[in-house]
C-alpha cells in the first residue's frame, strides 16, 4: 500500500489480510471434498467498480484512512493467495473492524464466482 506522506502520519495501524484457497471444499452433498484449487470467475467491470464501492463505503463508516484490495481470478491453487486487503487506520480496532465487515458485503454482493477444480479420488480412477 502506498500511502501519502498525510496518511503516514495519520496512521496508526495498517493491516493486512490474505485470503488463501484451502485444500478441501464442501461439494453439493455436503462433502468435504480434496481440490487442486479454485477458478474463480468474475463479472467486469461490475466486480472492480462494487470493490471500490464496498470499500469507500465502509471507509467512510469506520473512518479508514486508506484501503487496497485486489482479488484474483481464473485458477488459484490451493495454499496460494487469491485476495489481498490492506487496510490503514487512526486505530487497529478500526481497521480489523472494516476488513470484517468488508469481507462480508464483498461475499454478499461482488460478482465473484468460485469452482472447485476437484482431485481425483481412487473411486474416480
Amino acid at each position: 500500500m502506498s500511502l501519502s506522506a498525510s496518511q503516514r502520519t495519520n496512521s496508526g495501524a495498517v493491516v493486512t489480510f490474505r485470503g488463501c484457497v484451502r485444500d478441501s471444499e464442501t461439494d453439493e452433498s455436503e462433502t468435504t471434498r480434496p481440490i487442486l484449487g479454485l477458478k474463480y470467475e468474475i463479472y467486469e467491470p461490475m466486480t472492480s467498480r462494487e470493490l471500490l464501492c464496498l470499500a469507500k463505503e465502509y471507509a467512510t463508516t469506520h473512518g479508514v484512512i486508506a484501503v487496497e484490495v485486489e482479488h484474483s481470478y481464473d485458477f488459484v491453487a490451493n495454499g496460494e493467495c487469491s485476495f489481498v486487503l490492506q487496510v490503514a487506520a487512526r486505530h487497529r480496532r478500526e481497521a480489523i473492524i472494516f476488513m470484517d465487515e468488508f469481507i462480508s458485503a464483498m461475499k454478499r454482493h461482488a460478482p465473484i464466482w468460485k469452482v472447485p477444480h476437484w482431485q481425483a479420488t481412487d473411486r474416480e480412477s
